[in-house]
């Protein structure tokens, strides 16, 4: 009988899946245990607190594998990761993988490219042997295509509008309103005291839907970015033909931009197999953990 642990932990929520015999018995989820994201102590004490959601899991689990934001730029993850799941097991057998790495296998594949798009975007993949990712650099310098992006496209165009004079339209009401903002001024002054990005990507679907004609636009010009990610990464791997590219995040559950995304990456790689990641990204967790005592 085997007995599994999957993690999926990232930049906002933890999701964990016990599986036996290849059966989910038990499932949780809690706040982000990402050191990167949460911090040493946030970080342990909710990889404790998602831990206590499970059954008594000490010694007698026959692997355990954790996908976690920032894993493969940060050591001291790794490290905690291996410190705090070592001990569930009984073999010994801990696999630690960045977050994007739990794609391709979720969606029960060796090779291909992985576009994400959540708070923030990445694409990462493997093919013939090679892996490789690109994006991913964070809401400072990069992450174009996420939903913090997203939001702070909207906001500029409204102060573009503001600074020739015009209302705010559509997407000005769309954004006062999520935001809670009483004027622009307030809004901006909001978006500087708040940076962080989670607090603002979660309006990245409003704007989206907004029935205003720069939605449109940022929605196209989502997709472009996240599809030149895939291009990029294809490049980098040297993968042609019909590679397997799959859309996952939290933003491909949005159609139009779900939509968008598989039109853009079909025109930059033609050949390509697209497809919309249907299982949460924890199953290719779990399916790591199962893959490291030789099962599948």
């Amino acid at each position: 009988m085997s007995r599994v642990l999957g993690l999926d932990i990232g930049g906002s929520t933890t999701r964990a899946q016990l599986v036996a015999d290849g059966t989910v018995i038990a499932e949780a989820t809690g706040a982000s245990a990402s050191m990167t994201a949460a911090g040493p102590e946030r970080a342990a004490a909710a990889l404790t607190e998602l831990l206590r959601q499970l059954p008594d899991l000490t010694g007698r689990l026959d692997a355990a594998c954790a996908g976690a934001a920032g894993a493969s730029t940060a050591p001291q993850t790794t490290d905690f990761l291996h410190a705090t799941l070592t001990p569930l097991t009984a073999s010994g057998r801990v696999v630690v993988v960045d977050d994007a790495a739990l794609i391709l296998p979720a969606a029960g594949l060796t090779d291909g490219i992985a576009v994400i798009a959540g708070t923030g975007s990445i694409a990462a993949g493997s093919w013939h042997g090679r892996s490789a990712r690109t994006g991913g650099w964070g809401y400072l310098l990069g992450d174009e295509g996420g939903g913090y992006w997203v939001v702070r496209s909207a906001i500029r165009t409204l102060l573009a509008r503001s600074a020739q004079g015009q209302p705010g339209g559509p997407l000005g009401d769309c954004l006062l309103a999520g935001s809670a903002a009483a004027d622009l001024d307030e809004l901006r002054a909001a978006f500087y005291r708040q940076p962080a990005p989670r607090q603002w990507a979660g309006l990245a679907p409003a704007v989206l839907d907004c029935a205003d004609p720069e939605a449109g636009q940022v929605t196209r010009a989502a997709a472009a970015a996240l599809a030149e990610l895939a291009g990029q990464l294809a490049d980098r791997l040297g993968a042609s033909g019909e590679v397997p590219v799959v859309l996952a995040g939290g933003l491909m559950r949005h159609n139009r931009l779900c939509a968008a995304t598989a039109t853009a990456v079909t025109a930059a790689l033609p050949a390509a197999r697209v497809q919309v990641l249907s299982v949460p990204p924890v199953t290719g967790a779990v399916r790591l953990a199962l893959a490291a005592i030789g099962g599948s």
